[in-house]
């Protein structure tokens, strides 16, 4: 996300595949897909869940990164199939929720535990989770064919999931998923933002509408109310890695910009910053969370394989500090839709057919060069004749039968061909092939002989995928005329 990052995929490279503890940069590297990072709101730990242990660093703590087994793992939908889990940075608590809703997990006293006594309810993928007076809330997402516009809360009483209810006779948001939002506690406020939907109801059209409308919901009173629209002029694309530090959401935008987006809903801010030669949207895996404890950036890091390593994909787990992302972006900032900046593609279109010309006219000036240098074979089917450089090779009627047979196939055959070609009556086919041999060596030979030249007449090319499949050609380092 910044330079720590490239900085920490180096170091990555050195680093074996197994699970090594990295004290000096802070980083966790391994070779798996299963797992979740986590920030653990109550000490400032930063977790990561594996199939069969977990890992915890604490920047406050000597020794880096350590490994624990569990003492129960209740997690049995998750790591062992291939269900997203989605953890809530702002609880008190470090808690997992499946995505689409439903099952619930908490993380505490060396276990995984579950929580809910519901089920994998796949209605609201893309739904920002969030607590609110020790209640997890769900808003929004996509699920059964619709965008949701209501709120889920899970009770820890019943362990299941309800719908919070609105109250009456209010305007409500569009249903959406994937919302830039922020939570008030202290007044209870959720603001949301951006998003996107459907054009029209019912599939009528597939085209996803992005929005750009911004609402305050107060969470003790269930009421909606517009606040209006960003004022930026750009909409909010599609964004990657989200994470809240200070009240502030913090996201990539996916696209050609591949733009940090800092945005504050609740005082309309909403800025971009190009950071090109900070960012690589393509490293970056599994989200980022941020630890209010020690004011870093918890992150995943996805590098190449080294040669001679395991097939899969090499993950680090990075700490990146906000401060130092922060002033990253400060530098950026000045560079970001610049006039420069949009010409630049122009120029690049420009210069690339430019060079797409030249290299062609090289490309045809050096073949004809080749061309020129070429010593020249002629065939004279008129006299029966081949001649090199002027002066006539005096082949035997079966060479220049078969010559002139190959120069009309375009200088190449098969072996079944010239097989064919040579054939008499009912021979054995080791009577062929030695026919064929001693015919292919002795116009090398006579070539040889006439010219003074080293290089052979006639080549026999092998097929890489089966040896046993041969062509026959003239030494293309020759000019063949007619």
């Amino acid at each position: 996300m910044i330079k720590p990052v490239f900085i920490c995929l180096a170091i990555t490279f050195l680093l074996p595949v197994e699970i090594t503890c990295q004290v000096e940069n802070q980083s966790l590297s391994f070779h798996s897909e299963q797992f979740n990072i986590a920030v653990n709101p109550q000490n400032g730990d930063y977790v990561v869940l594996a199939k069969d242990s977990f890992y915890l660093f604490n920047s406050s703590r000597p020794g880096g990164w350590k490994s624990f087994k569990y003492k129960i793992k209740e997690l049995d939908t998750v790591l062992n199939q291939p269900v997203e889990l989605n953890f809530i940075h702002n609880s008190k608590q470090v808690i997992f929720y499946a995505g689409g809703g439903g099952q619930v997990y908490v993380f505490r006293d060396s276990s995984i535990l579950r929580l809910d006594k519901s089920y994998l309810q796949r209605n609201q993928f893309g739904a920002c989770g969030f607590e609110y007076k020790d209640k997890i809330l769900l808003y929004g997402g996509y699920g059964f064919y619709s965008y949701k516009p209501y709120i889920t809360e899970f009770s820890e009483k019943t362990k299941e999931w309800f719908l919070r209810p609105y109250a009456n006779h209010q305007y409500l948001p569009k249903g959406r998923q994937a919302v830039v939002y922020q939570v008030d506690k202290e007044l209870g406020h959720f603001y949301m933002s951006a998003g996107y939907t459907l054009d029209n109801p019912y599939f009528e059209d597939v085209n996803n509408q992005e929005l750009n409308d911004v609402w305050k919901f107060d969470l003790n009173e269930n009421t909606w109310q517009q606040l209006g629209h960003i004022k930026d002029k750009n909409s909010i694309r599609n964004l990657r890695f989200p994470f809240i530090a200070n009240g502030i959401f913090y996201a990539i935008e996916k696209g050609p910009n591949n733009a940090v987006v800092k945005i504050d809903i609740i005082n309309n801010s909403f800025k971009k910053y190009k950071t090109d030669h900070l960012v690589d949207q393509i490293l970056l895996e599994h989200g980022t969370f941020y630890n209010p404890k020690d004011d870093q950036i918890i992150a995943v890091v996805k590098s190449k394989n080294r040669v001679g390593e395991v097939t899969g994909v090499n993950f680090s787990i990075v700490l990146i500090p906000l401060k130092e992302l922060e002033n990253n972006l400060l530098i950026s900032e000045k560079y970001y839709f610049t006039l420069f900046d949009r010409l630049i593609p122009f120029f690049l279109i420009i210069i690339g057919l430019v060079g797409i010309v030249y290299f062609n006219a090289q490309l045809k000036k050096r073949k004809k060069m080749m061309r020129s240098n070429r010593r020249t074979i002629l065939f004279n089917r008129n006299e029966n004749q081949v001649t090199f450089e002027g002066s006539t090779i005096l082949f035997e009627e079966e060479h220049l039968l078969f010559l002139h047979f190959l120069y009309e196939k375009g200088g190449e055959i098969s072996n079944n061909e010239f097989l064919e070609f040579i054939r008499k009556g009912q021979e054995s086919m080791d009577t062929l092939k030695k026919r064929k041999l001693k015919l292919i060596m002795d116009i090398n030979q006579i070539f040889k002989i006439y010219t003074g030249m080293s290089d052979l007449f006639l080549l026999e090319l092998k097929d890489d995928n089966d040896r046993r499949y041969k062509d026959y050609v003239i030494n293309p380092v020759y000019e063949v005329r007619a």
